[in-house]
């Protein structure tokens, strides 16, 4: 399996998987050794009482036959049957646990390859998408969206602005002057008020968008014929809006019942229908321009992007911590497996061992309750002889 070895500090390289320690170890094991410390202390009372019954007594210390120890050691063997069985079911079950951890970790494995793919197709994308637009139509997003700050671009177009706001400021004064020309008329004051500002201000800002997209997306003759009609349509409006203005403006005014001179007097009606036209289209066109150059399609391209690639990132660490997790956890039960042999000759030192100390203890239980020194004496001789015996045996 493919796993790399890590200082135990050193930050993941996302593009590669290190071993790391399961949290949890595989434990395979089904038998388990018997608690010794409780069991001595059962072996000494059983000793002692055995003593006090009158069932052994110095005399069968000094023969060296103690009954118990054959007791014990059918327990032993018993045991010991019980550890070949339980063993070789746990080596078949951990092999059967790897194997199917083994199938999980190439899951995790090819799940993981898939985000980093896709993450590696993606973060050369952002990088190529991450330089500034030079001109309309490179494919470029603004400054704007590289950096999230938007005062590069209101320093660049603020005059623009400014020069936008004072045409307005011109504008209402005209406007003011037109409305009281049509005040009798409710509906036509609010047509010719709605109108004004869709073909002034909103859809020049809409086609300056849609002129952007245009430049960004190749610019197709169709496009171009499509947004010639819409400018066309839309110069039509605009001098049929100066022609009412200038209407209203040579129309004389009747104030509080008594007729007054029109605004535009001492003008005629071409000056006035150059000033109106000049007006409207200045107007338009630069809130169509400020449309234009404030929102780069590109924009919304680089956001996405950059959302897709911290998504795949997130994706990317969730199963690069699973595979790592599989890949712990399959090297954890190829480490039981590999420690079969060792772990069965320890427990059966432990086994012997601990039925050593049984007898010990049932032996000093056996001395309690005799209180007889020589008692003691054959006893320890039995100790010293059980240990010789098994040291040689060993």
């Amino acid at each position: 399996m493919p796993l790399f070895r890590r200082h135990k500090d050193e930050p993941i390289d996302p593009g590669q998987v290190a071993r790391i320690t399961p949290a949890v170890a595989y434990d395979g094991d089904l038998y388990h050794l018997p608690g010794w410390a409780a069991r001595r202390r059962e072996e000494r009372e059983l000793g002692r009482g055995h003593a006090t019954d009158g069932q052994i007594d110095t005399l069968t210390l000094q023969t060296g036959s103690v009954p118990r120890f054959q007791e014990l050691e059918d327990e032993r063997l018993g045991e010991l049957a019980e550890i070949e069985n339980l063993t070789e079911r746990e080596i078949q079950q951990a092999r059967a646990a790897f194997e199917t951890q083994k199938i999980k970790l190439a899951e995790s494995q090819r799940a993981f390859t898939d985000a980093r793919a896709a993450l590696d197709d993606t973060q050369p994308r952002v990088a190529e998408l991450e330089q500034p637009s030079r001109r309309a139509g490179d494919g470029r997003p603004s400054s704007i969206a590289l950096s999230g700050s938007r005062w590069p671009t209101v320093r660049r177009w603020l005059p623009a602005a400014l020069l936008l706001l004072l045409l307005l400021i011109v504008e209402v004064p005209i406007l003011y002057q037109v409305i009281l020309s049509w005040g009798d008329s409710v509906a036509m004051t609010a047509l010719l008020a709605a109108g004004t500002a869709l073909i002034m201000l909103v859809a020049p800002h809409m086609y300056g968008r849609a002129f952007r997209s245009w430049q960004e997306h190749g610019g197709s003759a169709r496009g171009r014929w499509l947004l010639t009609v819409v400018a066309l349509v839309w110069l039509g409006l605009i001098v049929a809006v100066a022609v009412l203005r200038r209407d209203a403006l040579v129309k004389p005014l009747i104030v509080d019942g008594q007729a007054i001179g029109p605004t535009s007097e001492g003008v005629g009606q071409l000056p006035t229908m150059i000033l109106l036209l000049a007006l409207l289209i200045a107007t338009a066109l630069i809130a169509a321009d400020l449309g234009r150059r404030m929102h780069n399609p590109n924009d919304v391209r680089l956001r996405e992007l950059r959302a897709k690639r911290d998504a795949e990132a997130r994706a990317l660490a969730a199963a690069q911590a699973v595979y790592q997790q599989d890949a712990g956890h399959a090297e954890s039960i190829a480490q039981y497996l590999q420690s079969a042999d060792r772990r069965g000759a320890g427990r059966l030192r432990q086994l012997d061992s601990g039925f050593d100390s049984l007898a010990t203890a049932y032996l000093g239980g056996v001395v309690e309750g005799l209180r007889d020194p020589e008692a003691a004496s054959w006893a320890e001789r039995i100790v010293v002889r059980r240990r010789d015996a098994g040291a040689r045996g060993a």
